[in-house]
């Protein structure tokens, strides 16, 4: 190595020593943020996942802006009549709502006013792909109700 490229690696590394950084202990940010997960929607429609021939199908429903909870209600309701006449169900029921969508640290919980573990794989499907188009790729989620839980479940 000549002295050049010698003398040039050690000013890079006095430089670099010589920041000014001082040692410290890692630095708390706080808690993660939590509370009402309710995006804003800027679409002129939303879809949420109805069932037919026992598989998910993705449903538009056009100026609906269905966030969080009202993605939910508009599950547990079914489907339209364009819809049922598609062959489109349901099978998450009426007593699910009211429904409540919260950020946690944890994934993205879902507060069900009816008991979790009553509702079908295929319910539970629908409330978590329905709800996955608004949250960022891979979110998990927790369903609770009834006093107990379900999840974290991913969309698949």
């Amino acid at each position: 190595m000549s002295r050049q490229v010698a003398a040039a690696i050690l000013l890079v590394a006095l430089t670099a020593t010589a920041c000014g950084v001082r040692p410290s202990a890692a630095i708390s940010g706080g808690d993660p943020p939590s509370g009402p997960a309710e995006p804003t929607v800027d679409q002129a429609h939303d879809t949420i996942y109805l069932v037919a021939d026992g598989s998910l199908r993705l449903a538009t429903r056009d100026g609906a802006n269905l966030t969080g909870a009202a993605a939910i209600n508009a599950l547990a309701q079914g489907p339209s009549p364009a819809e049922q006449a598609d062959g489109l169900t349901t099978e998450v029921p009426r007593s699910v709502v009211p429904a409540t969508v919260l950020a946690s640290a944890g994934g993205t919980v879902v507060q069900l006013s009816s008991s979790v573990t009553a509702l079908s794989d295929l319910a539970v499907r629908q409330i978590v792909c329905t709800l996955r188009n608004q949250r960022p790729p891979g979110a998990r989620f927790i369903l609770t109700g009834g006093g107990e839980t379900r999840g974290p479940e991913a969309c698949n």
